[in-house]
């Protein structure tokens, strides 16, 4: 039995889709077609029942799938922990992270990696949309914050501060701050999230607040923006706002009562075969955010990673 068209037949069941199948292996939709159909004939059975949309596996083929696939995945393993160890990593590594988190956060980490490994071809998407990383062919997403329930492996990067920010001209007209019942009669500039609630330490937040919120975006540059021009109040990662801080243009306000820090996490498809890129990556990342002052407690512990 040739093995690379019973891998082939493993990873087109994964993903569901000749198209996802084949972005990821970095083939043709048509080669993958014809392994398979080789694959179908050395054996003499139908595996697959194809439609326009969708795939279905025929009960041979759902039983040769279901044994095959850990051997599979080991096989892959151990060809991946080979390849880590050749001199000069090669490919293409799909990313997908948010636009700020990549103007302002990990533009040095995207740098240092890229000059460490010239032959490994980026493709980086900017959005925070959700999507679909098997069916889209992504290797990694950096995402910060609250996170659906998926299957996919979620690994816990960083921790971000954050704090509460406003322009002095908004200040100087507007009521004092001296508690978080206070932001009662502020304004406040918010994301569009589903979950992220303004909470405190400090703080006995017995009761949710009312604030008013004149603005909701998807953009934390356009909330820093609006901020800045005396809009309203906006809870921003500290890193984010201090060039402003620094420039007199935001004051950091309410700081008895610090906002917990969100969570930085990298998300990847199968902890069973990580690509080796993959893992070159992750672990770069970590070594670049243990040396960052935005991200305290550096998180990422991959199975047999290489952590310095």
């Amino acid at each position: 039995m040739n093995l690379d068209n019973l891998r082939y037949f493993v990873r087109v069941v994964e993903a569901n889709s000749f198209t996802a199948a084949a972005e990821r292996l970095g083939t043709q939709k048509s080669t993958l077609s014809r392994r398979i159909s080789q694959l179908e004939d050395e054996l003499g059975i139908r595996l697959l029942q194809r439609t326009t949309r969708k795939l279905h596996l025929t009960p041979d083929g759902e039983e040769l799938f279901e044994r095959c696939r850990p051997l599979i995945c080991q096989l892959e393993d151990a060809r991946h922990r080979l390849s880590v160890n050749q001199p000069e990593p090669q490919g293409r590594l799909k990313l997908t992270m948010p636009t700020e988190l990549a103007l302002a956060m990990l533009d040095n980490v995207m740098a240092s990696f890229m000059h460490q490994y010239p032959r490994i071809q980026m493709e980086v998407e900017l959005t925070s949309r959700v999507i679909d990383m098997v069916e889209e062919g992504v290797d990694i997403a950096i995402r910060v914050g609250v996170l659906e329930d998926s299957s996919l492996i979620a690994q816990p990067v960083a921790q971000i501060a954050r704090g509460l920010y406003a322009a002095p001209e908004y200040l100087r007209k507007s009521p004092p701050l001296q508690s978080p019942h206070d932001l009662q009669r502020h304004r406040y500039l918010g994301l569009l999230q589903r979950s992220d609630p303004l909470h405190f330490d400090n703080w006995d937040q017995s009761h949710s607040l009312q604030i008013e919120t004149p603005l909701r975006t998807n953009s934390l540059n356009f909330v820093r923006y609006m901020a800045r021009r005396g809009f309203g109040i906006a809870r921003l990662p500290c890193f984010f706002a201090q060039p402003l801080v620094d420039s007199g243009e935001l004051e950091a306000v309410l700081q008895p009562y610090p906002i917990p820090s969100i969570a930085l996490t990298a998300l990847y498809p199968s902890r069973q075969h990580l690509n080796p890129k993959t893992r070159l990556f992750l672990d770069h990342l970590h070594a670049e955010l243990r040396q960052h002052p935005w991200a305290s407690d550096a998180l990422i512990q991959l199975p047999g990673a290489q952590v310095p």
